[in-house]
C-alpha cells in the first residue's frame, strides 16, 4: 500500500520536530537486519528514551537542509555516501542524552553485527562516524554522577578514616592496659 502525500507531510513535520528537540542523534545502517530485530532494538532503545526511526534519505536531506544542517552523511565504507539508492537509513534521536544513541546503539552492534553507525548530529553539526565511536565511549550521565558524588564523599571519608584510627588506637592501648593489670 503506498503512501499518501498527507502521510508523508506528517512523517516529514514529525522528524523535523524530532531532529529539532534532539540533543543527540545517530545515523545507522540496518540492511540483512530482519524486521523482528529491528523491532528488538527499538524496544531496548526505548528503554532509555532513544526513538529509533527508519526513514528515507530523500526526506532526510529535506529535514536537514529545512533545520540548516549542512554536511555529507557517510557511510561505513570510505569513498562511498548514503546517497546510494536502497541502502536502509535509520535515525536514533535523544532528547535527553548527547551520547546515549551511540553508547546503546554501539552495544547493540555487538548483537547485530550487521548494524552500522554512519554519523550524526551533534550541537546542529553534522559529525563523522570516528566522533560517534567517542561518544559511545563516554560514559553514561548516571555512571558521571556516581563517580563525581565518589569524587566529593573522598575527602569526608578520609577524614573520617583518620579520626577513627586515633580512637582505635586509644581502645587498643587502654585493652592493653587491662590486660596487663590482670
Amino acid at each position: 500500500m503506498a503512501i499518501t502525500r498527507k502521510e508523508k507531510e506528517a512523517t516529514l513535520s514529525q522528524l523535523t520536530e524530532d531532529l529539532k528537540n534532539a540533543r543527540g542523534v545517530v545515523f545507522t545502517e540496518y540492511k540483512g537486519l530482519s524486521v523482528a530485530a529491528v523491532n528488538k532494538m527499538r524496544r531496548e532503545l526505548k528503554k532509555e528514551n532513544v526513538k529509533y526511526q527508519v526513514v528515507k534519505l530523500t526526506l532526510l536531506k529535506k529535514v536537514l537542509q529545512a533545520l540548516g544542517i549542512a554536511g555529507q552523511l557517510e557511510s561505513a565504507k570510505p569513498g562511498t555516501s548514503l546517497a546510494v539508492p536502497g541502502k536502509p537509513l535509520a535515525v536514533a534521536i535523544s532528547q535527553t542524552d548527547e551520547a546515549a544513541p551511540a553508547r546503546l546503539l554501539k552495544i547493540l552492534s555487538k548483537d547485530f553485527p550487521m548494524l552500522v553507525l554512519d554519523g550524526g548530529i551533534l550541537n546542529n553539526e553534522m559529525i563523522g562516524k570516528d566522533v560517534v565511536s567517542k561518544l559511545a565511549s563516554l560514559p553514561s550521565k548516571q555512571q558521571l554522577l556516581g563517580q563525581l558524588v565518589s569524587v566529593i564523599a573522598g575527602p569526608a571519608r578520609g577524614l573520617v578514616t583518620v579520626l577513627s584510627g586515633n580512637v582505635r588506637d586509644l581502645l587498643n592501648i587502654l585493652k592493653a592496659i587491662k590486660d596487663k593489670k590482670s
